[in-house]
């Protein structure tokens, strides 16, 4: 259907991290990109707070990291308490990924700034605040969503309108999981006094509490609601102010936001239906005691928006937006699971519970091996592809996971990989320059992919002076193909034959023509 049947390609409900997120790298990949918000100007508190090294580097890739620096808190220390405020575990390092510590907080209202200033210098993307989609209609060739005043024509519609979506109940989707019966006091308060800049975890079963630094001289604050607690009671300012102070808070503070929340662990039925996709709370709501909410609303972004635009842009056949939820699904399983299992063991109220859990953490800590394995590694989940057609998993073990991201020196200036591989599919040669060993056929399908060739430690101009690729692979020379959203689609050995990447022609949908590739060889 001709470009000018439609107001947009791609219409996105709600502009909220996951919607900005979602319509910046659409944007980015020149798809005509329009964000819907109902509410006339951004959130000014802060709702959402934990990052990840995988969030951090999104980040960085789309040019927001830069725009907000002083917006995070990072290398956070976690301690656990017990009821007597006795020490159960203190960790002190971090986990690093991809050049970020694993552990930090940032300032969401920030957050929103930096990805609203980024969208506004792309001349394809719209933010219309004030406007409240009223309805949404598709039919074989378009998504028409009513505004009250007028409507609107795009090619699909993303709803990213939180986890209570009009979008999803329309629809008439299930949001299949459980809500859990504990509610929980929810604080931010300004010029903090707490004497620690670290995470700390009050394991008391007589109230189980959190408190969590931001930035901004802020912290978050957390208190069970129990049985039988009157909940204007426990969210007025004279007991939050009580409860603060027992925790070691000081009486000096301000209060930026006071509020109780019910956690849930919930995911739509579908996350596709035709041209309308869902993403974030929309989708999915998990609780917060890993710190994956946003994390994960970010993720869907990343793994629908290359989606999406290789469909508009005539890459892929529609079939591919099938995979989105079969790929985000597994992983947000595992995710929600380890916050459920987390909060449960480390927020009990059960007397015996607590004292069994608190003999096994002091244990833990009282061996070295132990207490330095579990400092050096981030038990939460990660981002793999275990079992989707669009990775070929038995190549390489490393198939399926994030790239690592390493500083690599180019003409004798630093710069890491993600700024090289662009903002498509690249293939990068591994000791071997990827253009003097691919056959036709191959070279086919990376067009067919609008592929970036990289060649890396080849004599060139792109060095790796501390073998991190060879050794985050394990082999070399290689040649290793990457994903928009920074998976490992597939390792193949050079020489090994023209047609390696036959495969993807069927799992991805590939469309003809071939499509013009940069290259970017050394």
């Amino acid at each position: 259907m001709p470009q000018e049947n439609f107001d947009c390609d791609v219409a996105i409900i709600g502009a909220g991290p996951t919607g900005l997120m979602t319509a910046l790298q659409l944007g980015r990949a020149g798809v005509r990109v329009c964000v819907l918000e109902k509410r006339d100007e951004p959130f000014t508190t802060p709702r959402a707070i934990a990052y990840d090294a995988e969030l951090m580097r999104s980040l960085r890739t789309v040019g927001v990291l830069e725009r907000i620096e002083a917006s995070f808190v990072h290398d956070l220390g976690v301690r656990y308490l017990n009821a007597k405020g006795k020490v159960l575990w203190s960790s002190t390092q971090c986990p690093q990924a991809f050049g970020f510590a694993a552990r930090g907080t940032y300032y969401q209202p920030d957050l929103e700034r930096g990805l609203s200033e980024a969208i506004a210098e792309l001349p394809q993307v719209t933010l219309r605040r004030g406007t409240e989609v009223r309805a949404v209609v598709q039919d074989d060739d378009r998504v028409t969503l009513d505004l009250g005043g007028g409507t609107l024509r795009a090619r699909y519609a993303v709803a990213c309108d939180g986890g209570s979506s009009p979008t999803r109940a329309a629809l008439g989707l299930r949001f299949e999981g459980e809500t859990f019966t504990e509610k929980w006091v929810v604080v931010d308060t300004l010029e903090d006094q707490f004497p620690d800049d670290g995470i700390f975890f009050f394991c008391d079963p007589a109230r189980p509490a959190l408190t969590v630094p931001n930035a901004g001289a802020r912290r978050r604050w957390e208190f069970l609601v129990l049985p039988g607690d009157d909940e204007a009671e426990v969210s007025s300012d004279a007991w939050v102010r009580a409860r603060i102070a027992e925790r070691g808070g000081g009486a000096g503070f301000g209060i930026e936001r006071c509020v109780i929340y019910t956690f849930h662990a919930r995911y739509a039925a579908e996350f596709r239906v035709g041209r309308l996709l869902l993403a974030g709370d929309a989708a999915h709501v998990t609780p917060p005691f890993a710190g994956q909410g946003l994390v994960g609303g970010v993720r869907d972004a990343g793994n629908l928006a290359w989606k999406l635009a290789g469909v508009l842009q005539g890459r892929f056949g529609p079939e591919i937006l099938d995979s989105y939820r079969p790929e985000r699904l597994p992983q947000l399983h595992r995710a929600t699971g380890f916050a459920v299992r987390l909060g449960g063991f480390i927020m009990t109220r059960r007397p015996v519970q607590a004292w069994m859990r608190d003999r096994l953490m002091r244990l833990i800590w009282s061996v070295p091996p132990l207490r330095d394995y579990i400092d050096r590694n981030d038990p939460v989940p990660h981002n793999v592809q275990r079992h989707s057609p669009l990775v070929r998993r038995r190549a390489h073990r490393r198939v399926g996971r994030l790239i690592e991201t390493p500083e690599l020196s180019v003409a004798g200036r630093a710069a890491r990989l993600d700024a090289l591989l662009g903002p498509g599919f690249a293939l990068v040669g591994l000791g071997v320059e990827p253009e003097t060993v691919l056959g036709r056929k191959d070279r086919d399908t990376l067009d067919r992919l609008g592929a970036r060739l990289l060649g890396v430690e080849t004599g060139g101009a792109i060095r790796d002076p501390q073998g991190a690729l060879a050794k985050w692979l394990g082999r070399r020379p290689a040649l290793v193909l990457v994903r928009p959203d920074r998976i490992v689609a597939d390792v193949m050995a050079p020489g090994a034959g023209d047609g390696q990447l036959d495969w993807l022609v069927g799992a991805y949908a590939l469309n003809q023509p071939a499509i013009t590739k940069e290259k970017e060889t050394a």
